[in-house]
């Protein structure tokens, strides 16, 4: 080895030039005492041992699989809740109570005038029981949606003998307003009381003048020409609804039926009888020689099989 300085020839053991005093090479350097040579890390290309492998670490897939796991899980809760609700929904607005109540809130003239047509009922909630000796209570509040407001219907119904009757029922507007569709002391489902704005058969008297050329002819079944009889609703027998429901009519000059209202009866039984109502036809009335109208009422009784 040569000094990098003077261009000395230097041995292995020498650390500095002797002749100038420089220190030697680095690569040339001896080992200081009681240190041991160095020796380069082997390389496979060099033949020498392999370093240890490093390990993969199985952190990463645990954490991926509890991931995975865990999206899996909530997706099948969510999937269970939404089919539960719909389930119970669909369970709920099967029922007799609610259709009951829904019958009610359709057929009331201030819902109509406020509300439009209802077009949607939200899911029910509430307390509902019904007992084998065909008693029970309902007790729920649900969204209406009409075409012109929405709100909220709150009832209350009971049940007896099998047939379910609402007790009490409103609905809170948008706007705050109440419209009161049934109160206990309506005793909805049985003929209304004769201070109504509607005759009953009490009140009606036949050729009883009620204004102008329209007379009262009490009750009409027995002066028809043809009467047809109410198909029975499957909904009203499924719920074993039953009874008298009393249909108040208008009758023209020629005898044919221009207005026809329910005013009694159980709320599932109403729409049946007054269409059939609809299609009855009367002889024509005279008064003093002269064709009038005739106000009265029509009777049909439900009966199950």
């Amino acid at each position: 080895m040569i000094c990098n300085n003077c261009g000395n020839t230097l041995e292995s053991f020498n650390r500095f030039c002797p002749k100038c005093g420089a220190p030697a090479p680095p690569q040339y350097q001896a080992p200081s005492p009681g240190s041991s040579p160095y020796t380069p890390p082997g390389t496979p290309m060099m033949g020498g041992p392999m370093g240890p492998t490093p390990r993969k670490s199985s952190c990463g897939k645990i954490i991926l699989i509890v991931v995975i796991v865990l999206v899996l899980l909530g997706m099948g809760i969510a999937a269970a809740v939404y089919f539960g609700y719909r389930y119970a929904e669909k369970t709920s607005k099967s029922s007799a109570a609610y259709t009951v109540a829904v019958t009610a809130l359709k057929e009331n003239p201030e819902v109509r005038d406020k509300m439009g047509e209802i077009t949607d009922t939200g899911f029910p909630i509430g307390a509902f029981s019904q007992n084998s000796d065909g008693s029970g209570d309902a007790a729920f509040t649900m969204s209406v949606h009409g075409s012109k407001e929405t709100g909220r219907y709150s009832v209350e119904l009971k049940r007896r003998n099998g047939v379910w009757k609402l007790e009490s029922g409103n609905v809170r507007l948008s706007n705050g307003d109440i419209i009161q569709v049934a109160d206990r002391s309506m005793n909805y489902g049985t003929p209304v009381n004769s201070n109504s704005n509607t005759n009953t058969p009490e009140n009606l008297t036949p050729g009883k003048t009620t204004s102008g050329k329209t007379i009262s002819g009490g009750v009409l079944n027995g002066k028809a020409i043809s009467l047809p009889q109410p198909a029975y609703p499957p909904i009203a027998r499924q719920a074993h609804a039953a009874g008298t429901v009393v249909v108040q009519v208008t009758i023209d000059e020629n005898g044919d039926v221009i207005s026809a209202s329910a005013v009694s009866g159980h709320p599932l039984l109403r729409a049946a009888a007054v269409a059939a109502a609809r299609g009855a036809k009367f002889s024509p009335t005279k008064l003093s020689g002269k064709p009038v109208k005739v106000s009265g009422v029509i009777t049909y009784n439900f009966t199950l099989e």
